[in-house]
């Protein structure tokens, strides 16, 4: 598919939803060489590293491409889960994080972490993120950061699609990981909260969700905001509270046949 076509999927979602910020197209280069030409490295061009967290936060905040190789990042858990470092049973660095993770037994923390997602060591050079309305490449994942609102309209357009609730796992860290790596490796649509370094250095709020998006699963879920359907659509216009507002007749009929009082809409 042409990048044009995932932009102007970009446009649909940005525009039915009223997104804050950009949706973000993220793209695992296997060579430097597939990095777009316009891709900010933070240590060679801004002087600094930066984590991945804020490497997303530049992509939707202020539409910047930006690329992160192993030299560039600045929090350890991505450099582990995208393949920079090795960190398994048996190492030194394994026996240390394994200490921080939360997890009191050693022996589940152990566990837990052997299977934390990761991508293979070293198959991947830099990973890429860009806003989804001007990326010039086919993405691996999209991310959506949206209120709790639109991402409740997100959550009922994929119910419509699929037939079934959306499903997914959560922790409450490392979210750039899970937001990423875990939707790549299972294909499947992913819900994450963002987690403390996202809001405390990377801009994320409090009433903010992440929904990533395979790129096989974005033409569809697309489609579903190009015409509204179901009368589910995104407004955050002033609501009321009207009590005893008028049912839709559906309601009103079930309400009818269950012997209930009901004031059907016009």
């Amino acid at each position: 598919m042409e990048a044009a076509e995932y932009n102007r999927m970009g446009e649909a979602l940005q525009t039915a939803l009223r997104l804050n910020t950009h949706p973000i197209a993220v793209k695992f280069c296997e060579r430097l060489e597939d990095v777009p030409e316009n891709a900010v490295f933070p240590k060679k061009d801004l002087g600094k590293h930066i984590s991945f967290c804020q490497c997303t936060a530049l992509t939707r905040f202020r539409g910047m491409t930006v690329a992160m190789t192993k030299e560039d990042h600045w929090c350890w858990n991505p450099l582990i889960a995208l393949g920079c470092v090795e960190c398994v049973p048996g190492q030194p660095t394994f026996t240390e994080v394994i200490k921080i993770l939360g997890i009191k037994d050693p022996d589940k923390a152990a566990a837990f972490f052997t299977e934390f997602p990761r991508l293979p060591l070293d198959k991947y050079k830099a990973v890429v993120t860009t806003p989804l309305t001007k990326c010039t490449f086919e993405p691996d994942v999209a991310v959506i950061y949206s209120n709790t609102a639109q991402m409740n309209v997100i959550i009922r357009a994929i119910k419509g699609m699929t037939g079934e609730c959306l499903k997914s796992f959560f922790d409450g860290i490392d979210s750039c990981v899970y937001a990423t790596i875990v939707p790549l490796l299972s294909g499947e649509y992913q819900l994450t909260f963002p987690d403390p370094g996202d809001r405390e250095r990377a801009r994320a709020g409090d009433d903010e969700v992440i929904l990533s998006v395979p790129a096989a699963k974005l033409p569809e879920l697309a489609e579903q905001f190009k015409t509204p359907r179901f009368g589910m659509t995104y407004s955050n216009d002033l609501l009321e509270l009207p009590l005893e507002y008028p049912l839709p007749h559906f309601y009103a009929k079930l309400f009818d046949m269950w012997g209930l009082e009901s004031t059907p809409s016009k």
